[in-house]
């Protein structure tokens, strides 16, 4: 069952989380075949390459981290325990910090991809799922997925502002004008 994928940034590279076998696998492009795979942990969901490349971050909503790969060496590099249900990713548009969100502790983590500490966390009410940035960097749009509703915080107070009604499951999210992806 693959569930989330991302792109390196030569294109090069395809990986993609196998939430029912609990495997991260890498795709090769060029030829069109699955190169290798790791195991991640229980139900492994989204994942992102940090700005530089080095490190592919997985979360593991099944656990309460975010599994850190070096995608090069296929080596595990270490876990950060950001919450449980570690689910997606956003990166804060400064190349350095990623948003992480823990849909089952209601928070939204916020890592340093030179240190692989947690720096901060931000309470999200109803099962935080995917998220964006817009493009003024000033506010961060979260799927509440079991709240029926779309959370905005402002970054600067680290605050829930308002919460717009959207319907059952929320899931996804994309502004076309948005802040810078990592």
């Amino acid at each position: 069952a693959p569930s989330h994928l991302w792109f390196s940034a030569d294109s090069r590279w395809i990986y993609v989380t196998l939430q029912e076998s609990n495997e991260i696998a890498a795709i090769d492009v060029e030829k069109q075949e699955v190169a290798w795979k790791l195991p991640t942990g229980k139900q492994p969901a989204g994942l992102i390459l940090t700005a530089d490349d080095r490190y592919l971050f997985v979360g593991v909503m099944g656990e309460d981290y975010v599994l850190v790969v070096d995608p090069r060496t296929r080596q595990v590099v270490t876990k950060i325990v950001t919450g449980r249900g570690a689910h997606n990713f956003r990166g804060l548009g400064d190349r350095r910090h990623m948003l992480v969100s823990n849909r089952v502790d209601n928070t939204v983590s916020v890592v340093d991809t030179e240190t692989l500490k947690v720096v901060d966390q931000i309470p999200v009410p109803g099962g935080p799922d995917c998220l964006e940035i817009t493009a003024d960097g000033r506010e961060l749009w979260v799927t509440s997925r079991w709240a029926k509703r779309v959370s905005v915080v402002d970054l600067s107070t680290r605050k829930v502002v308002r919460q717009i009604n959207v319907g059952r499951s929320p899931h996804g999210i994309f502004f076309a004008d948005r802040a810078p992806l990592l």
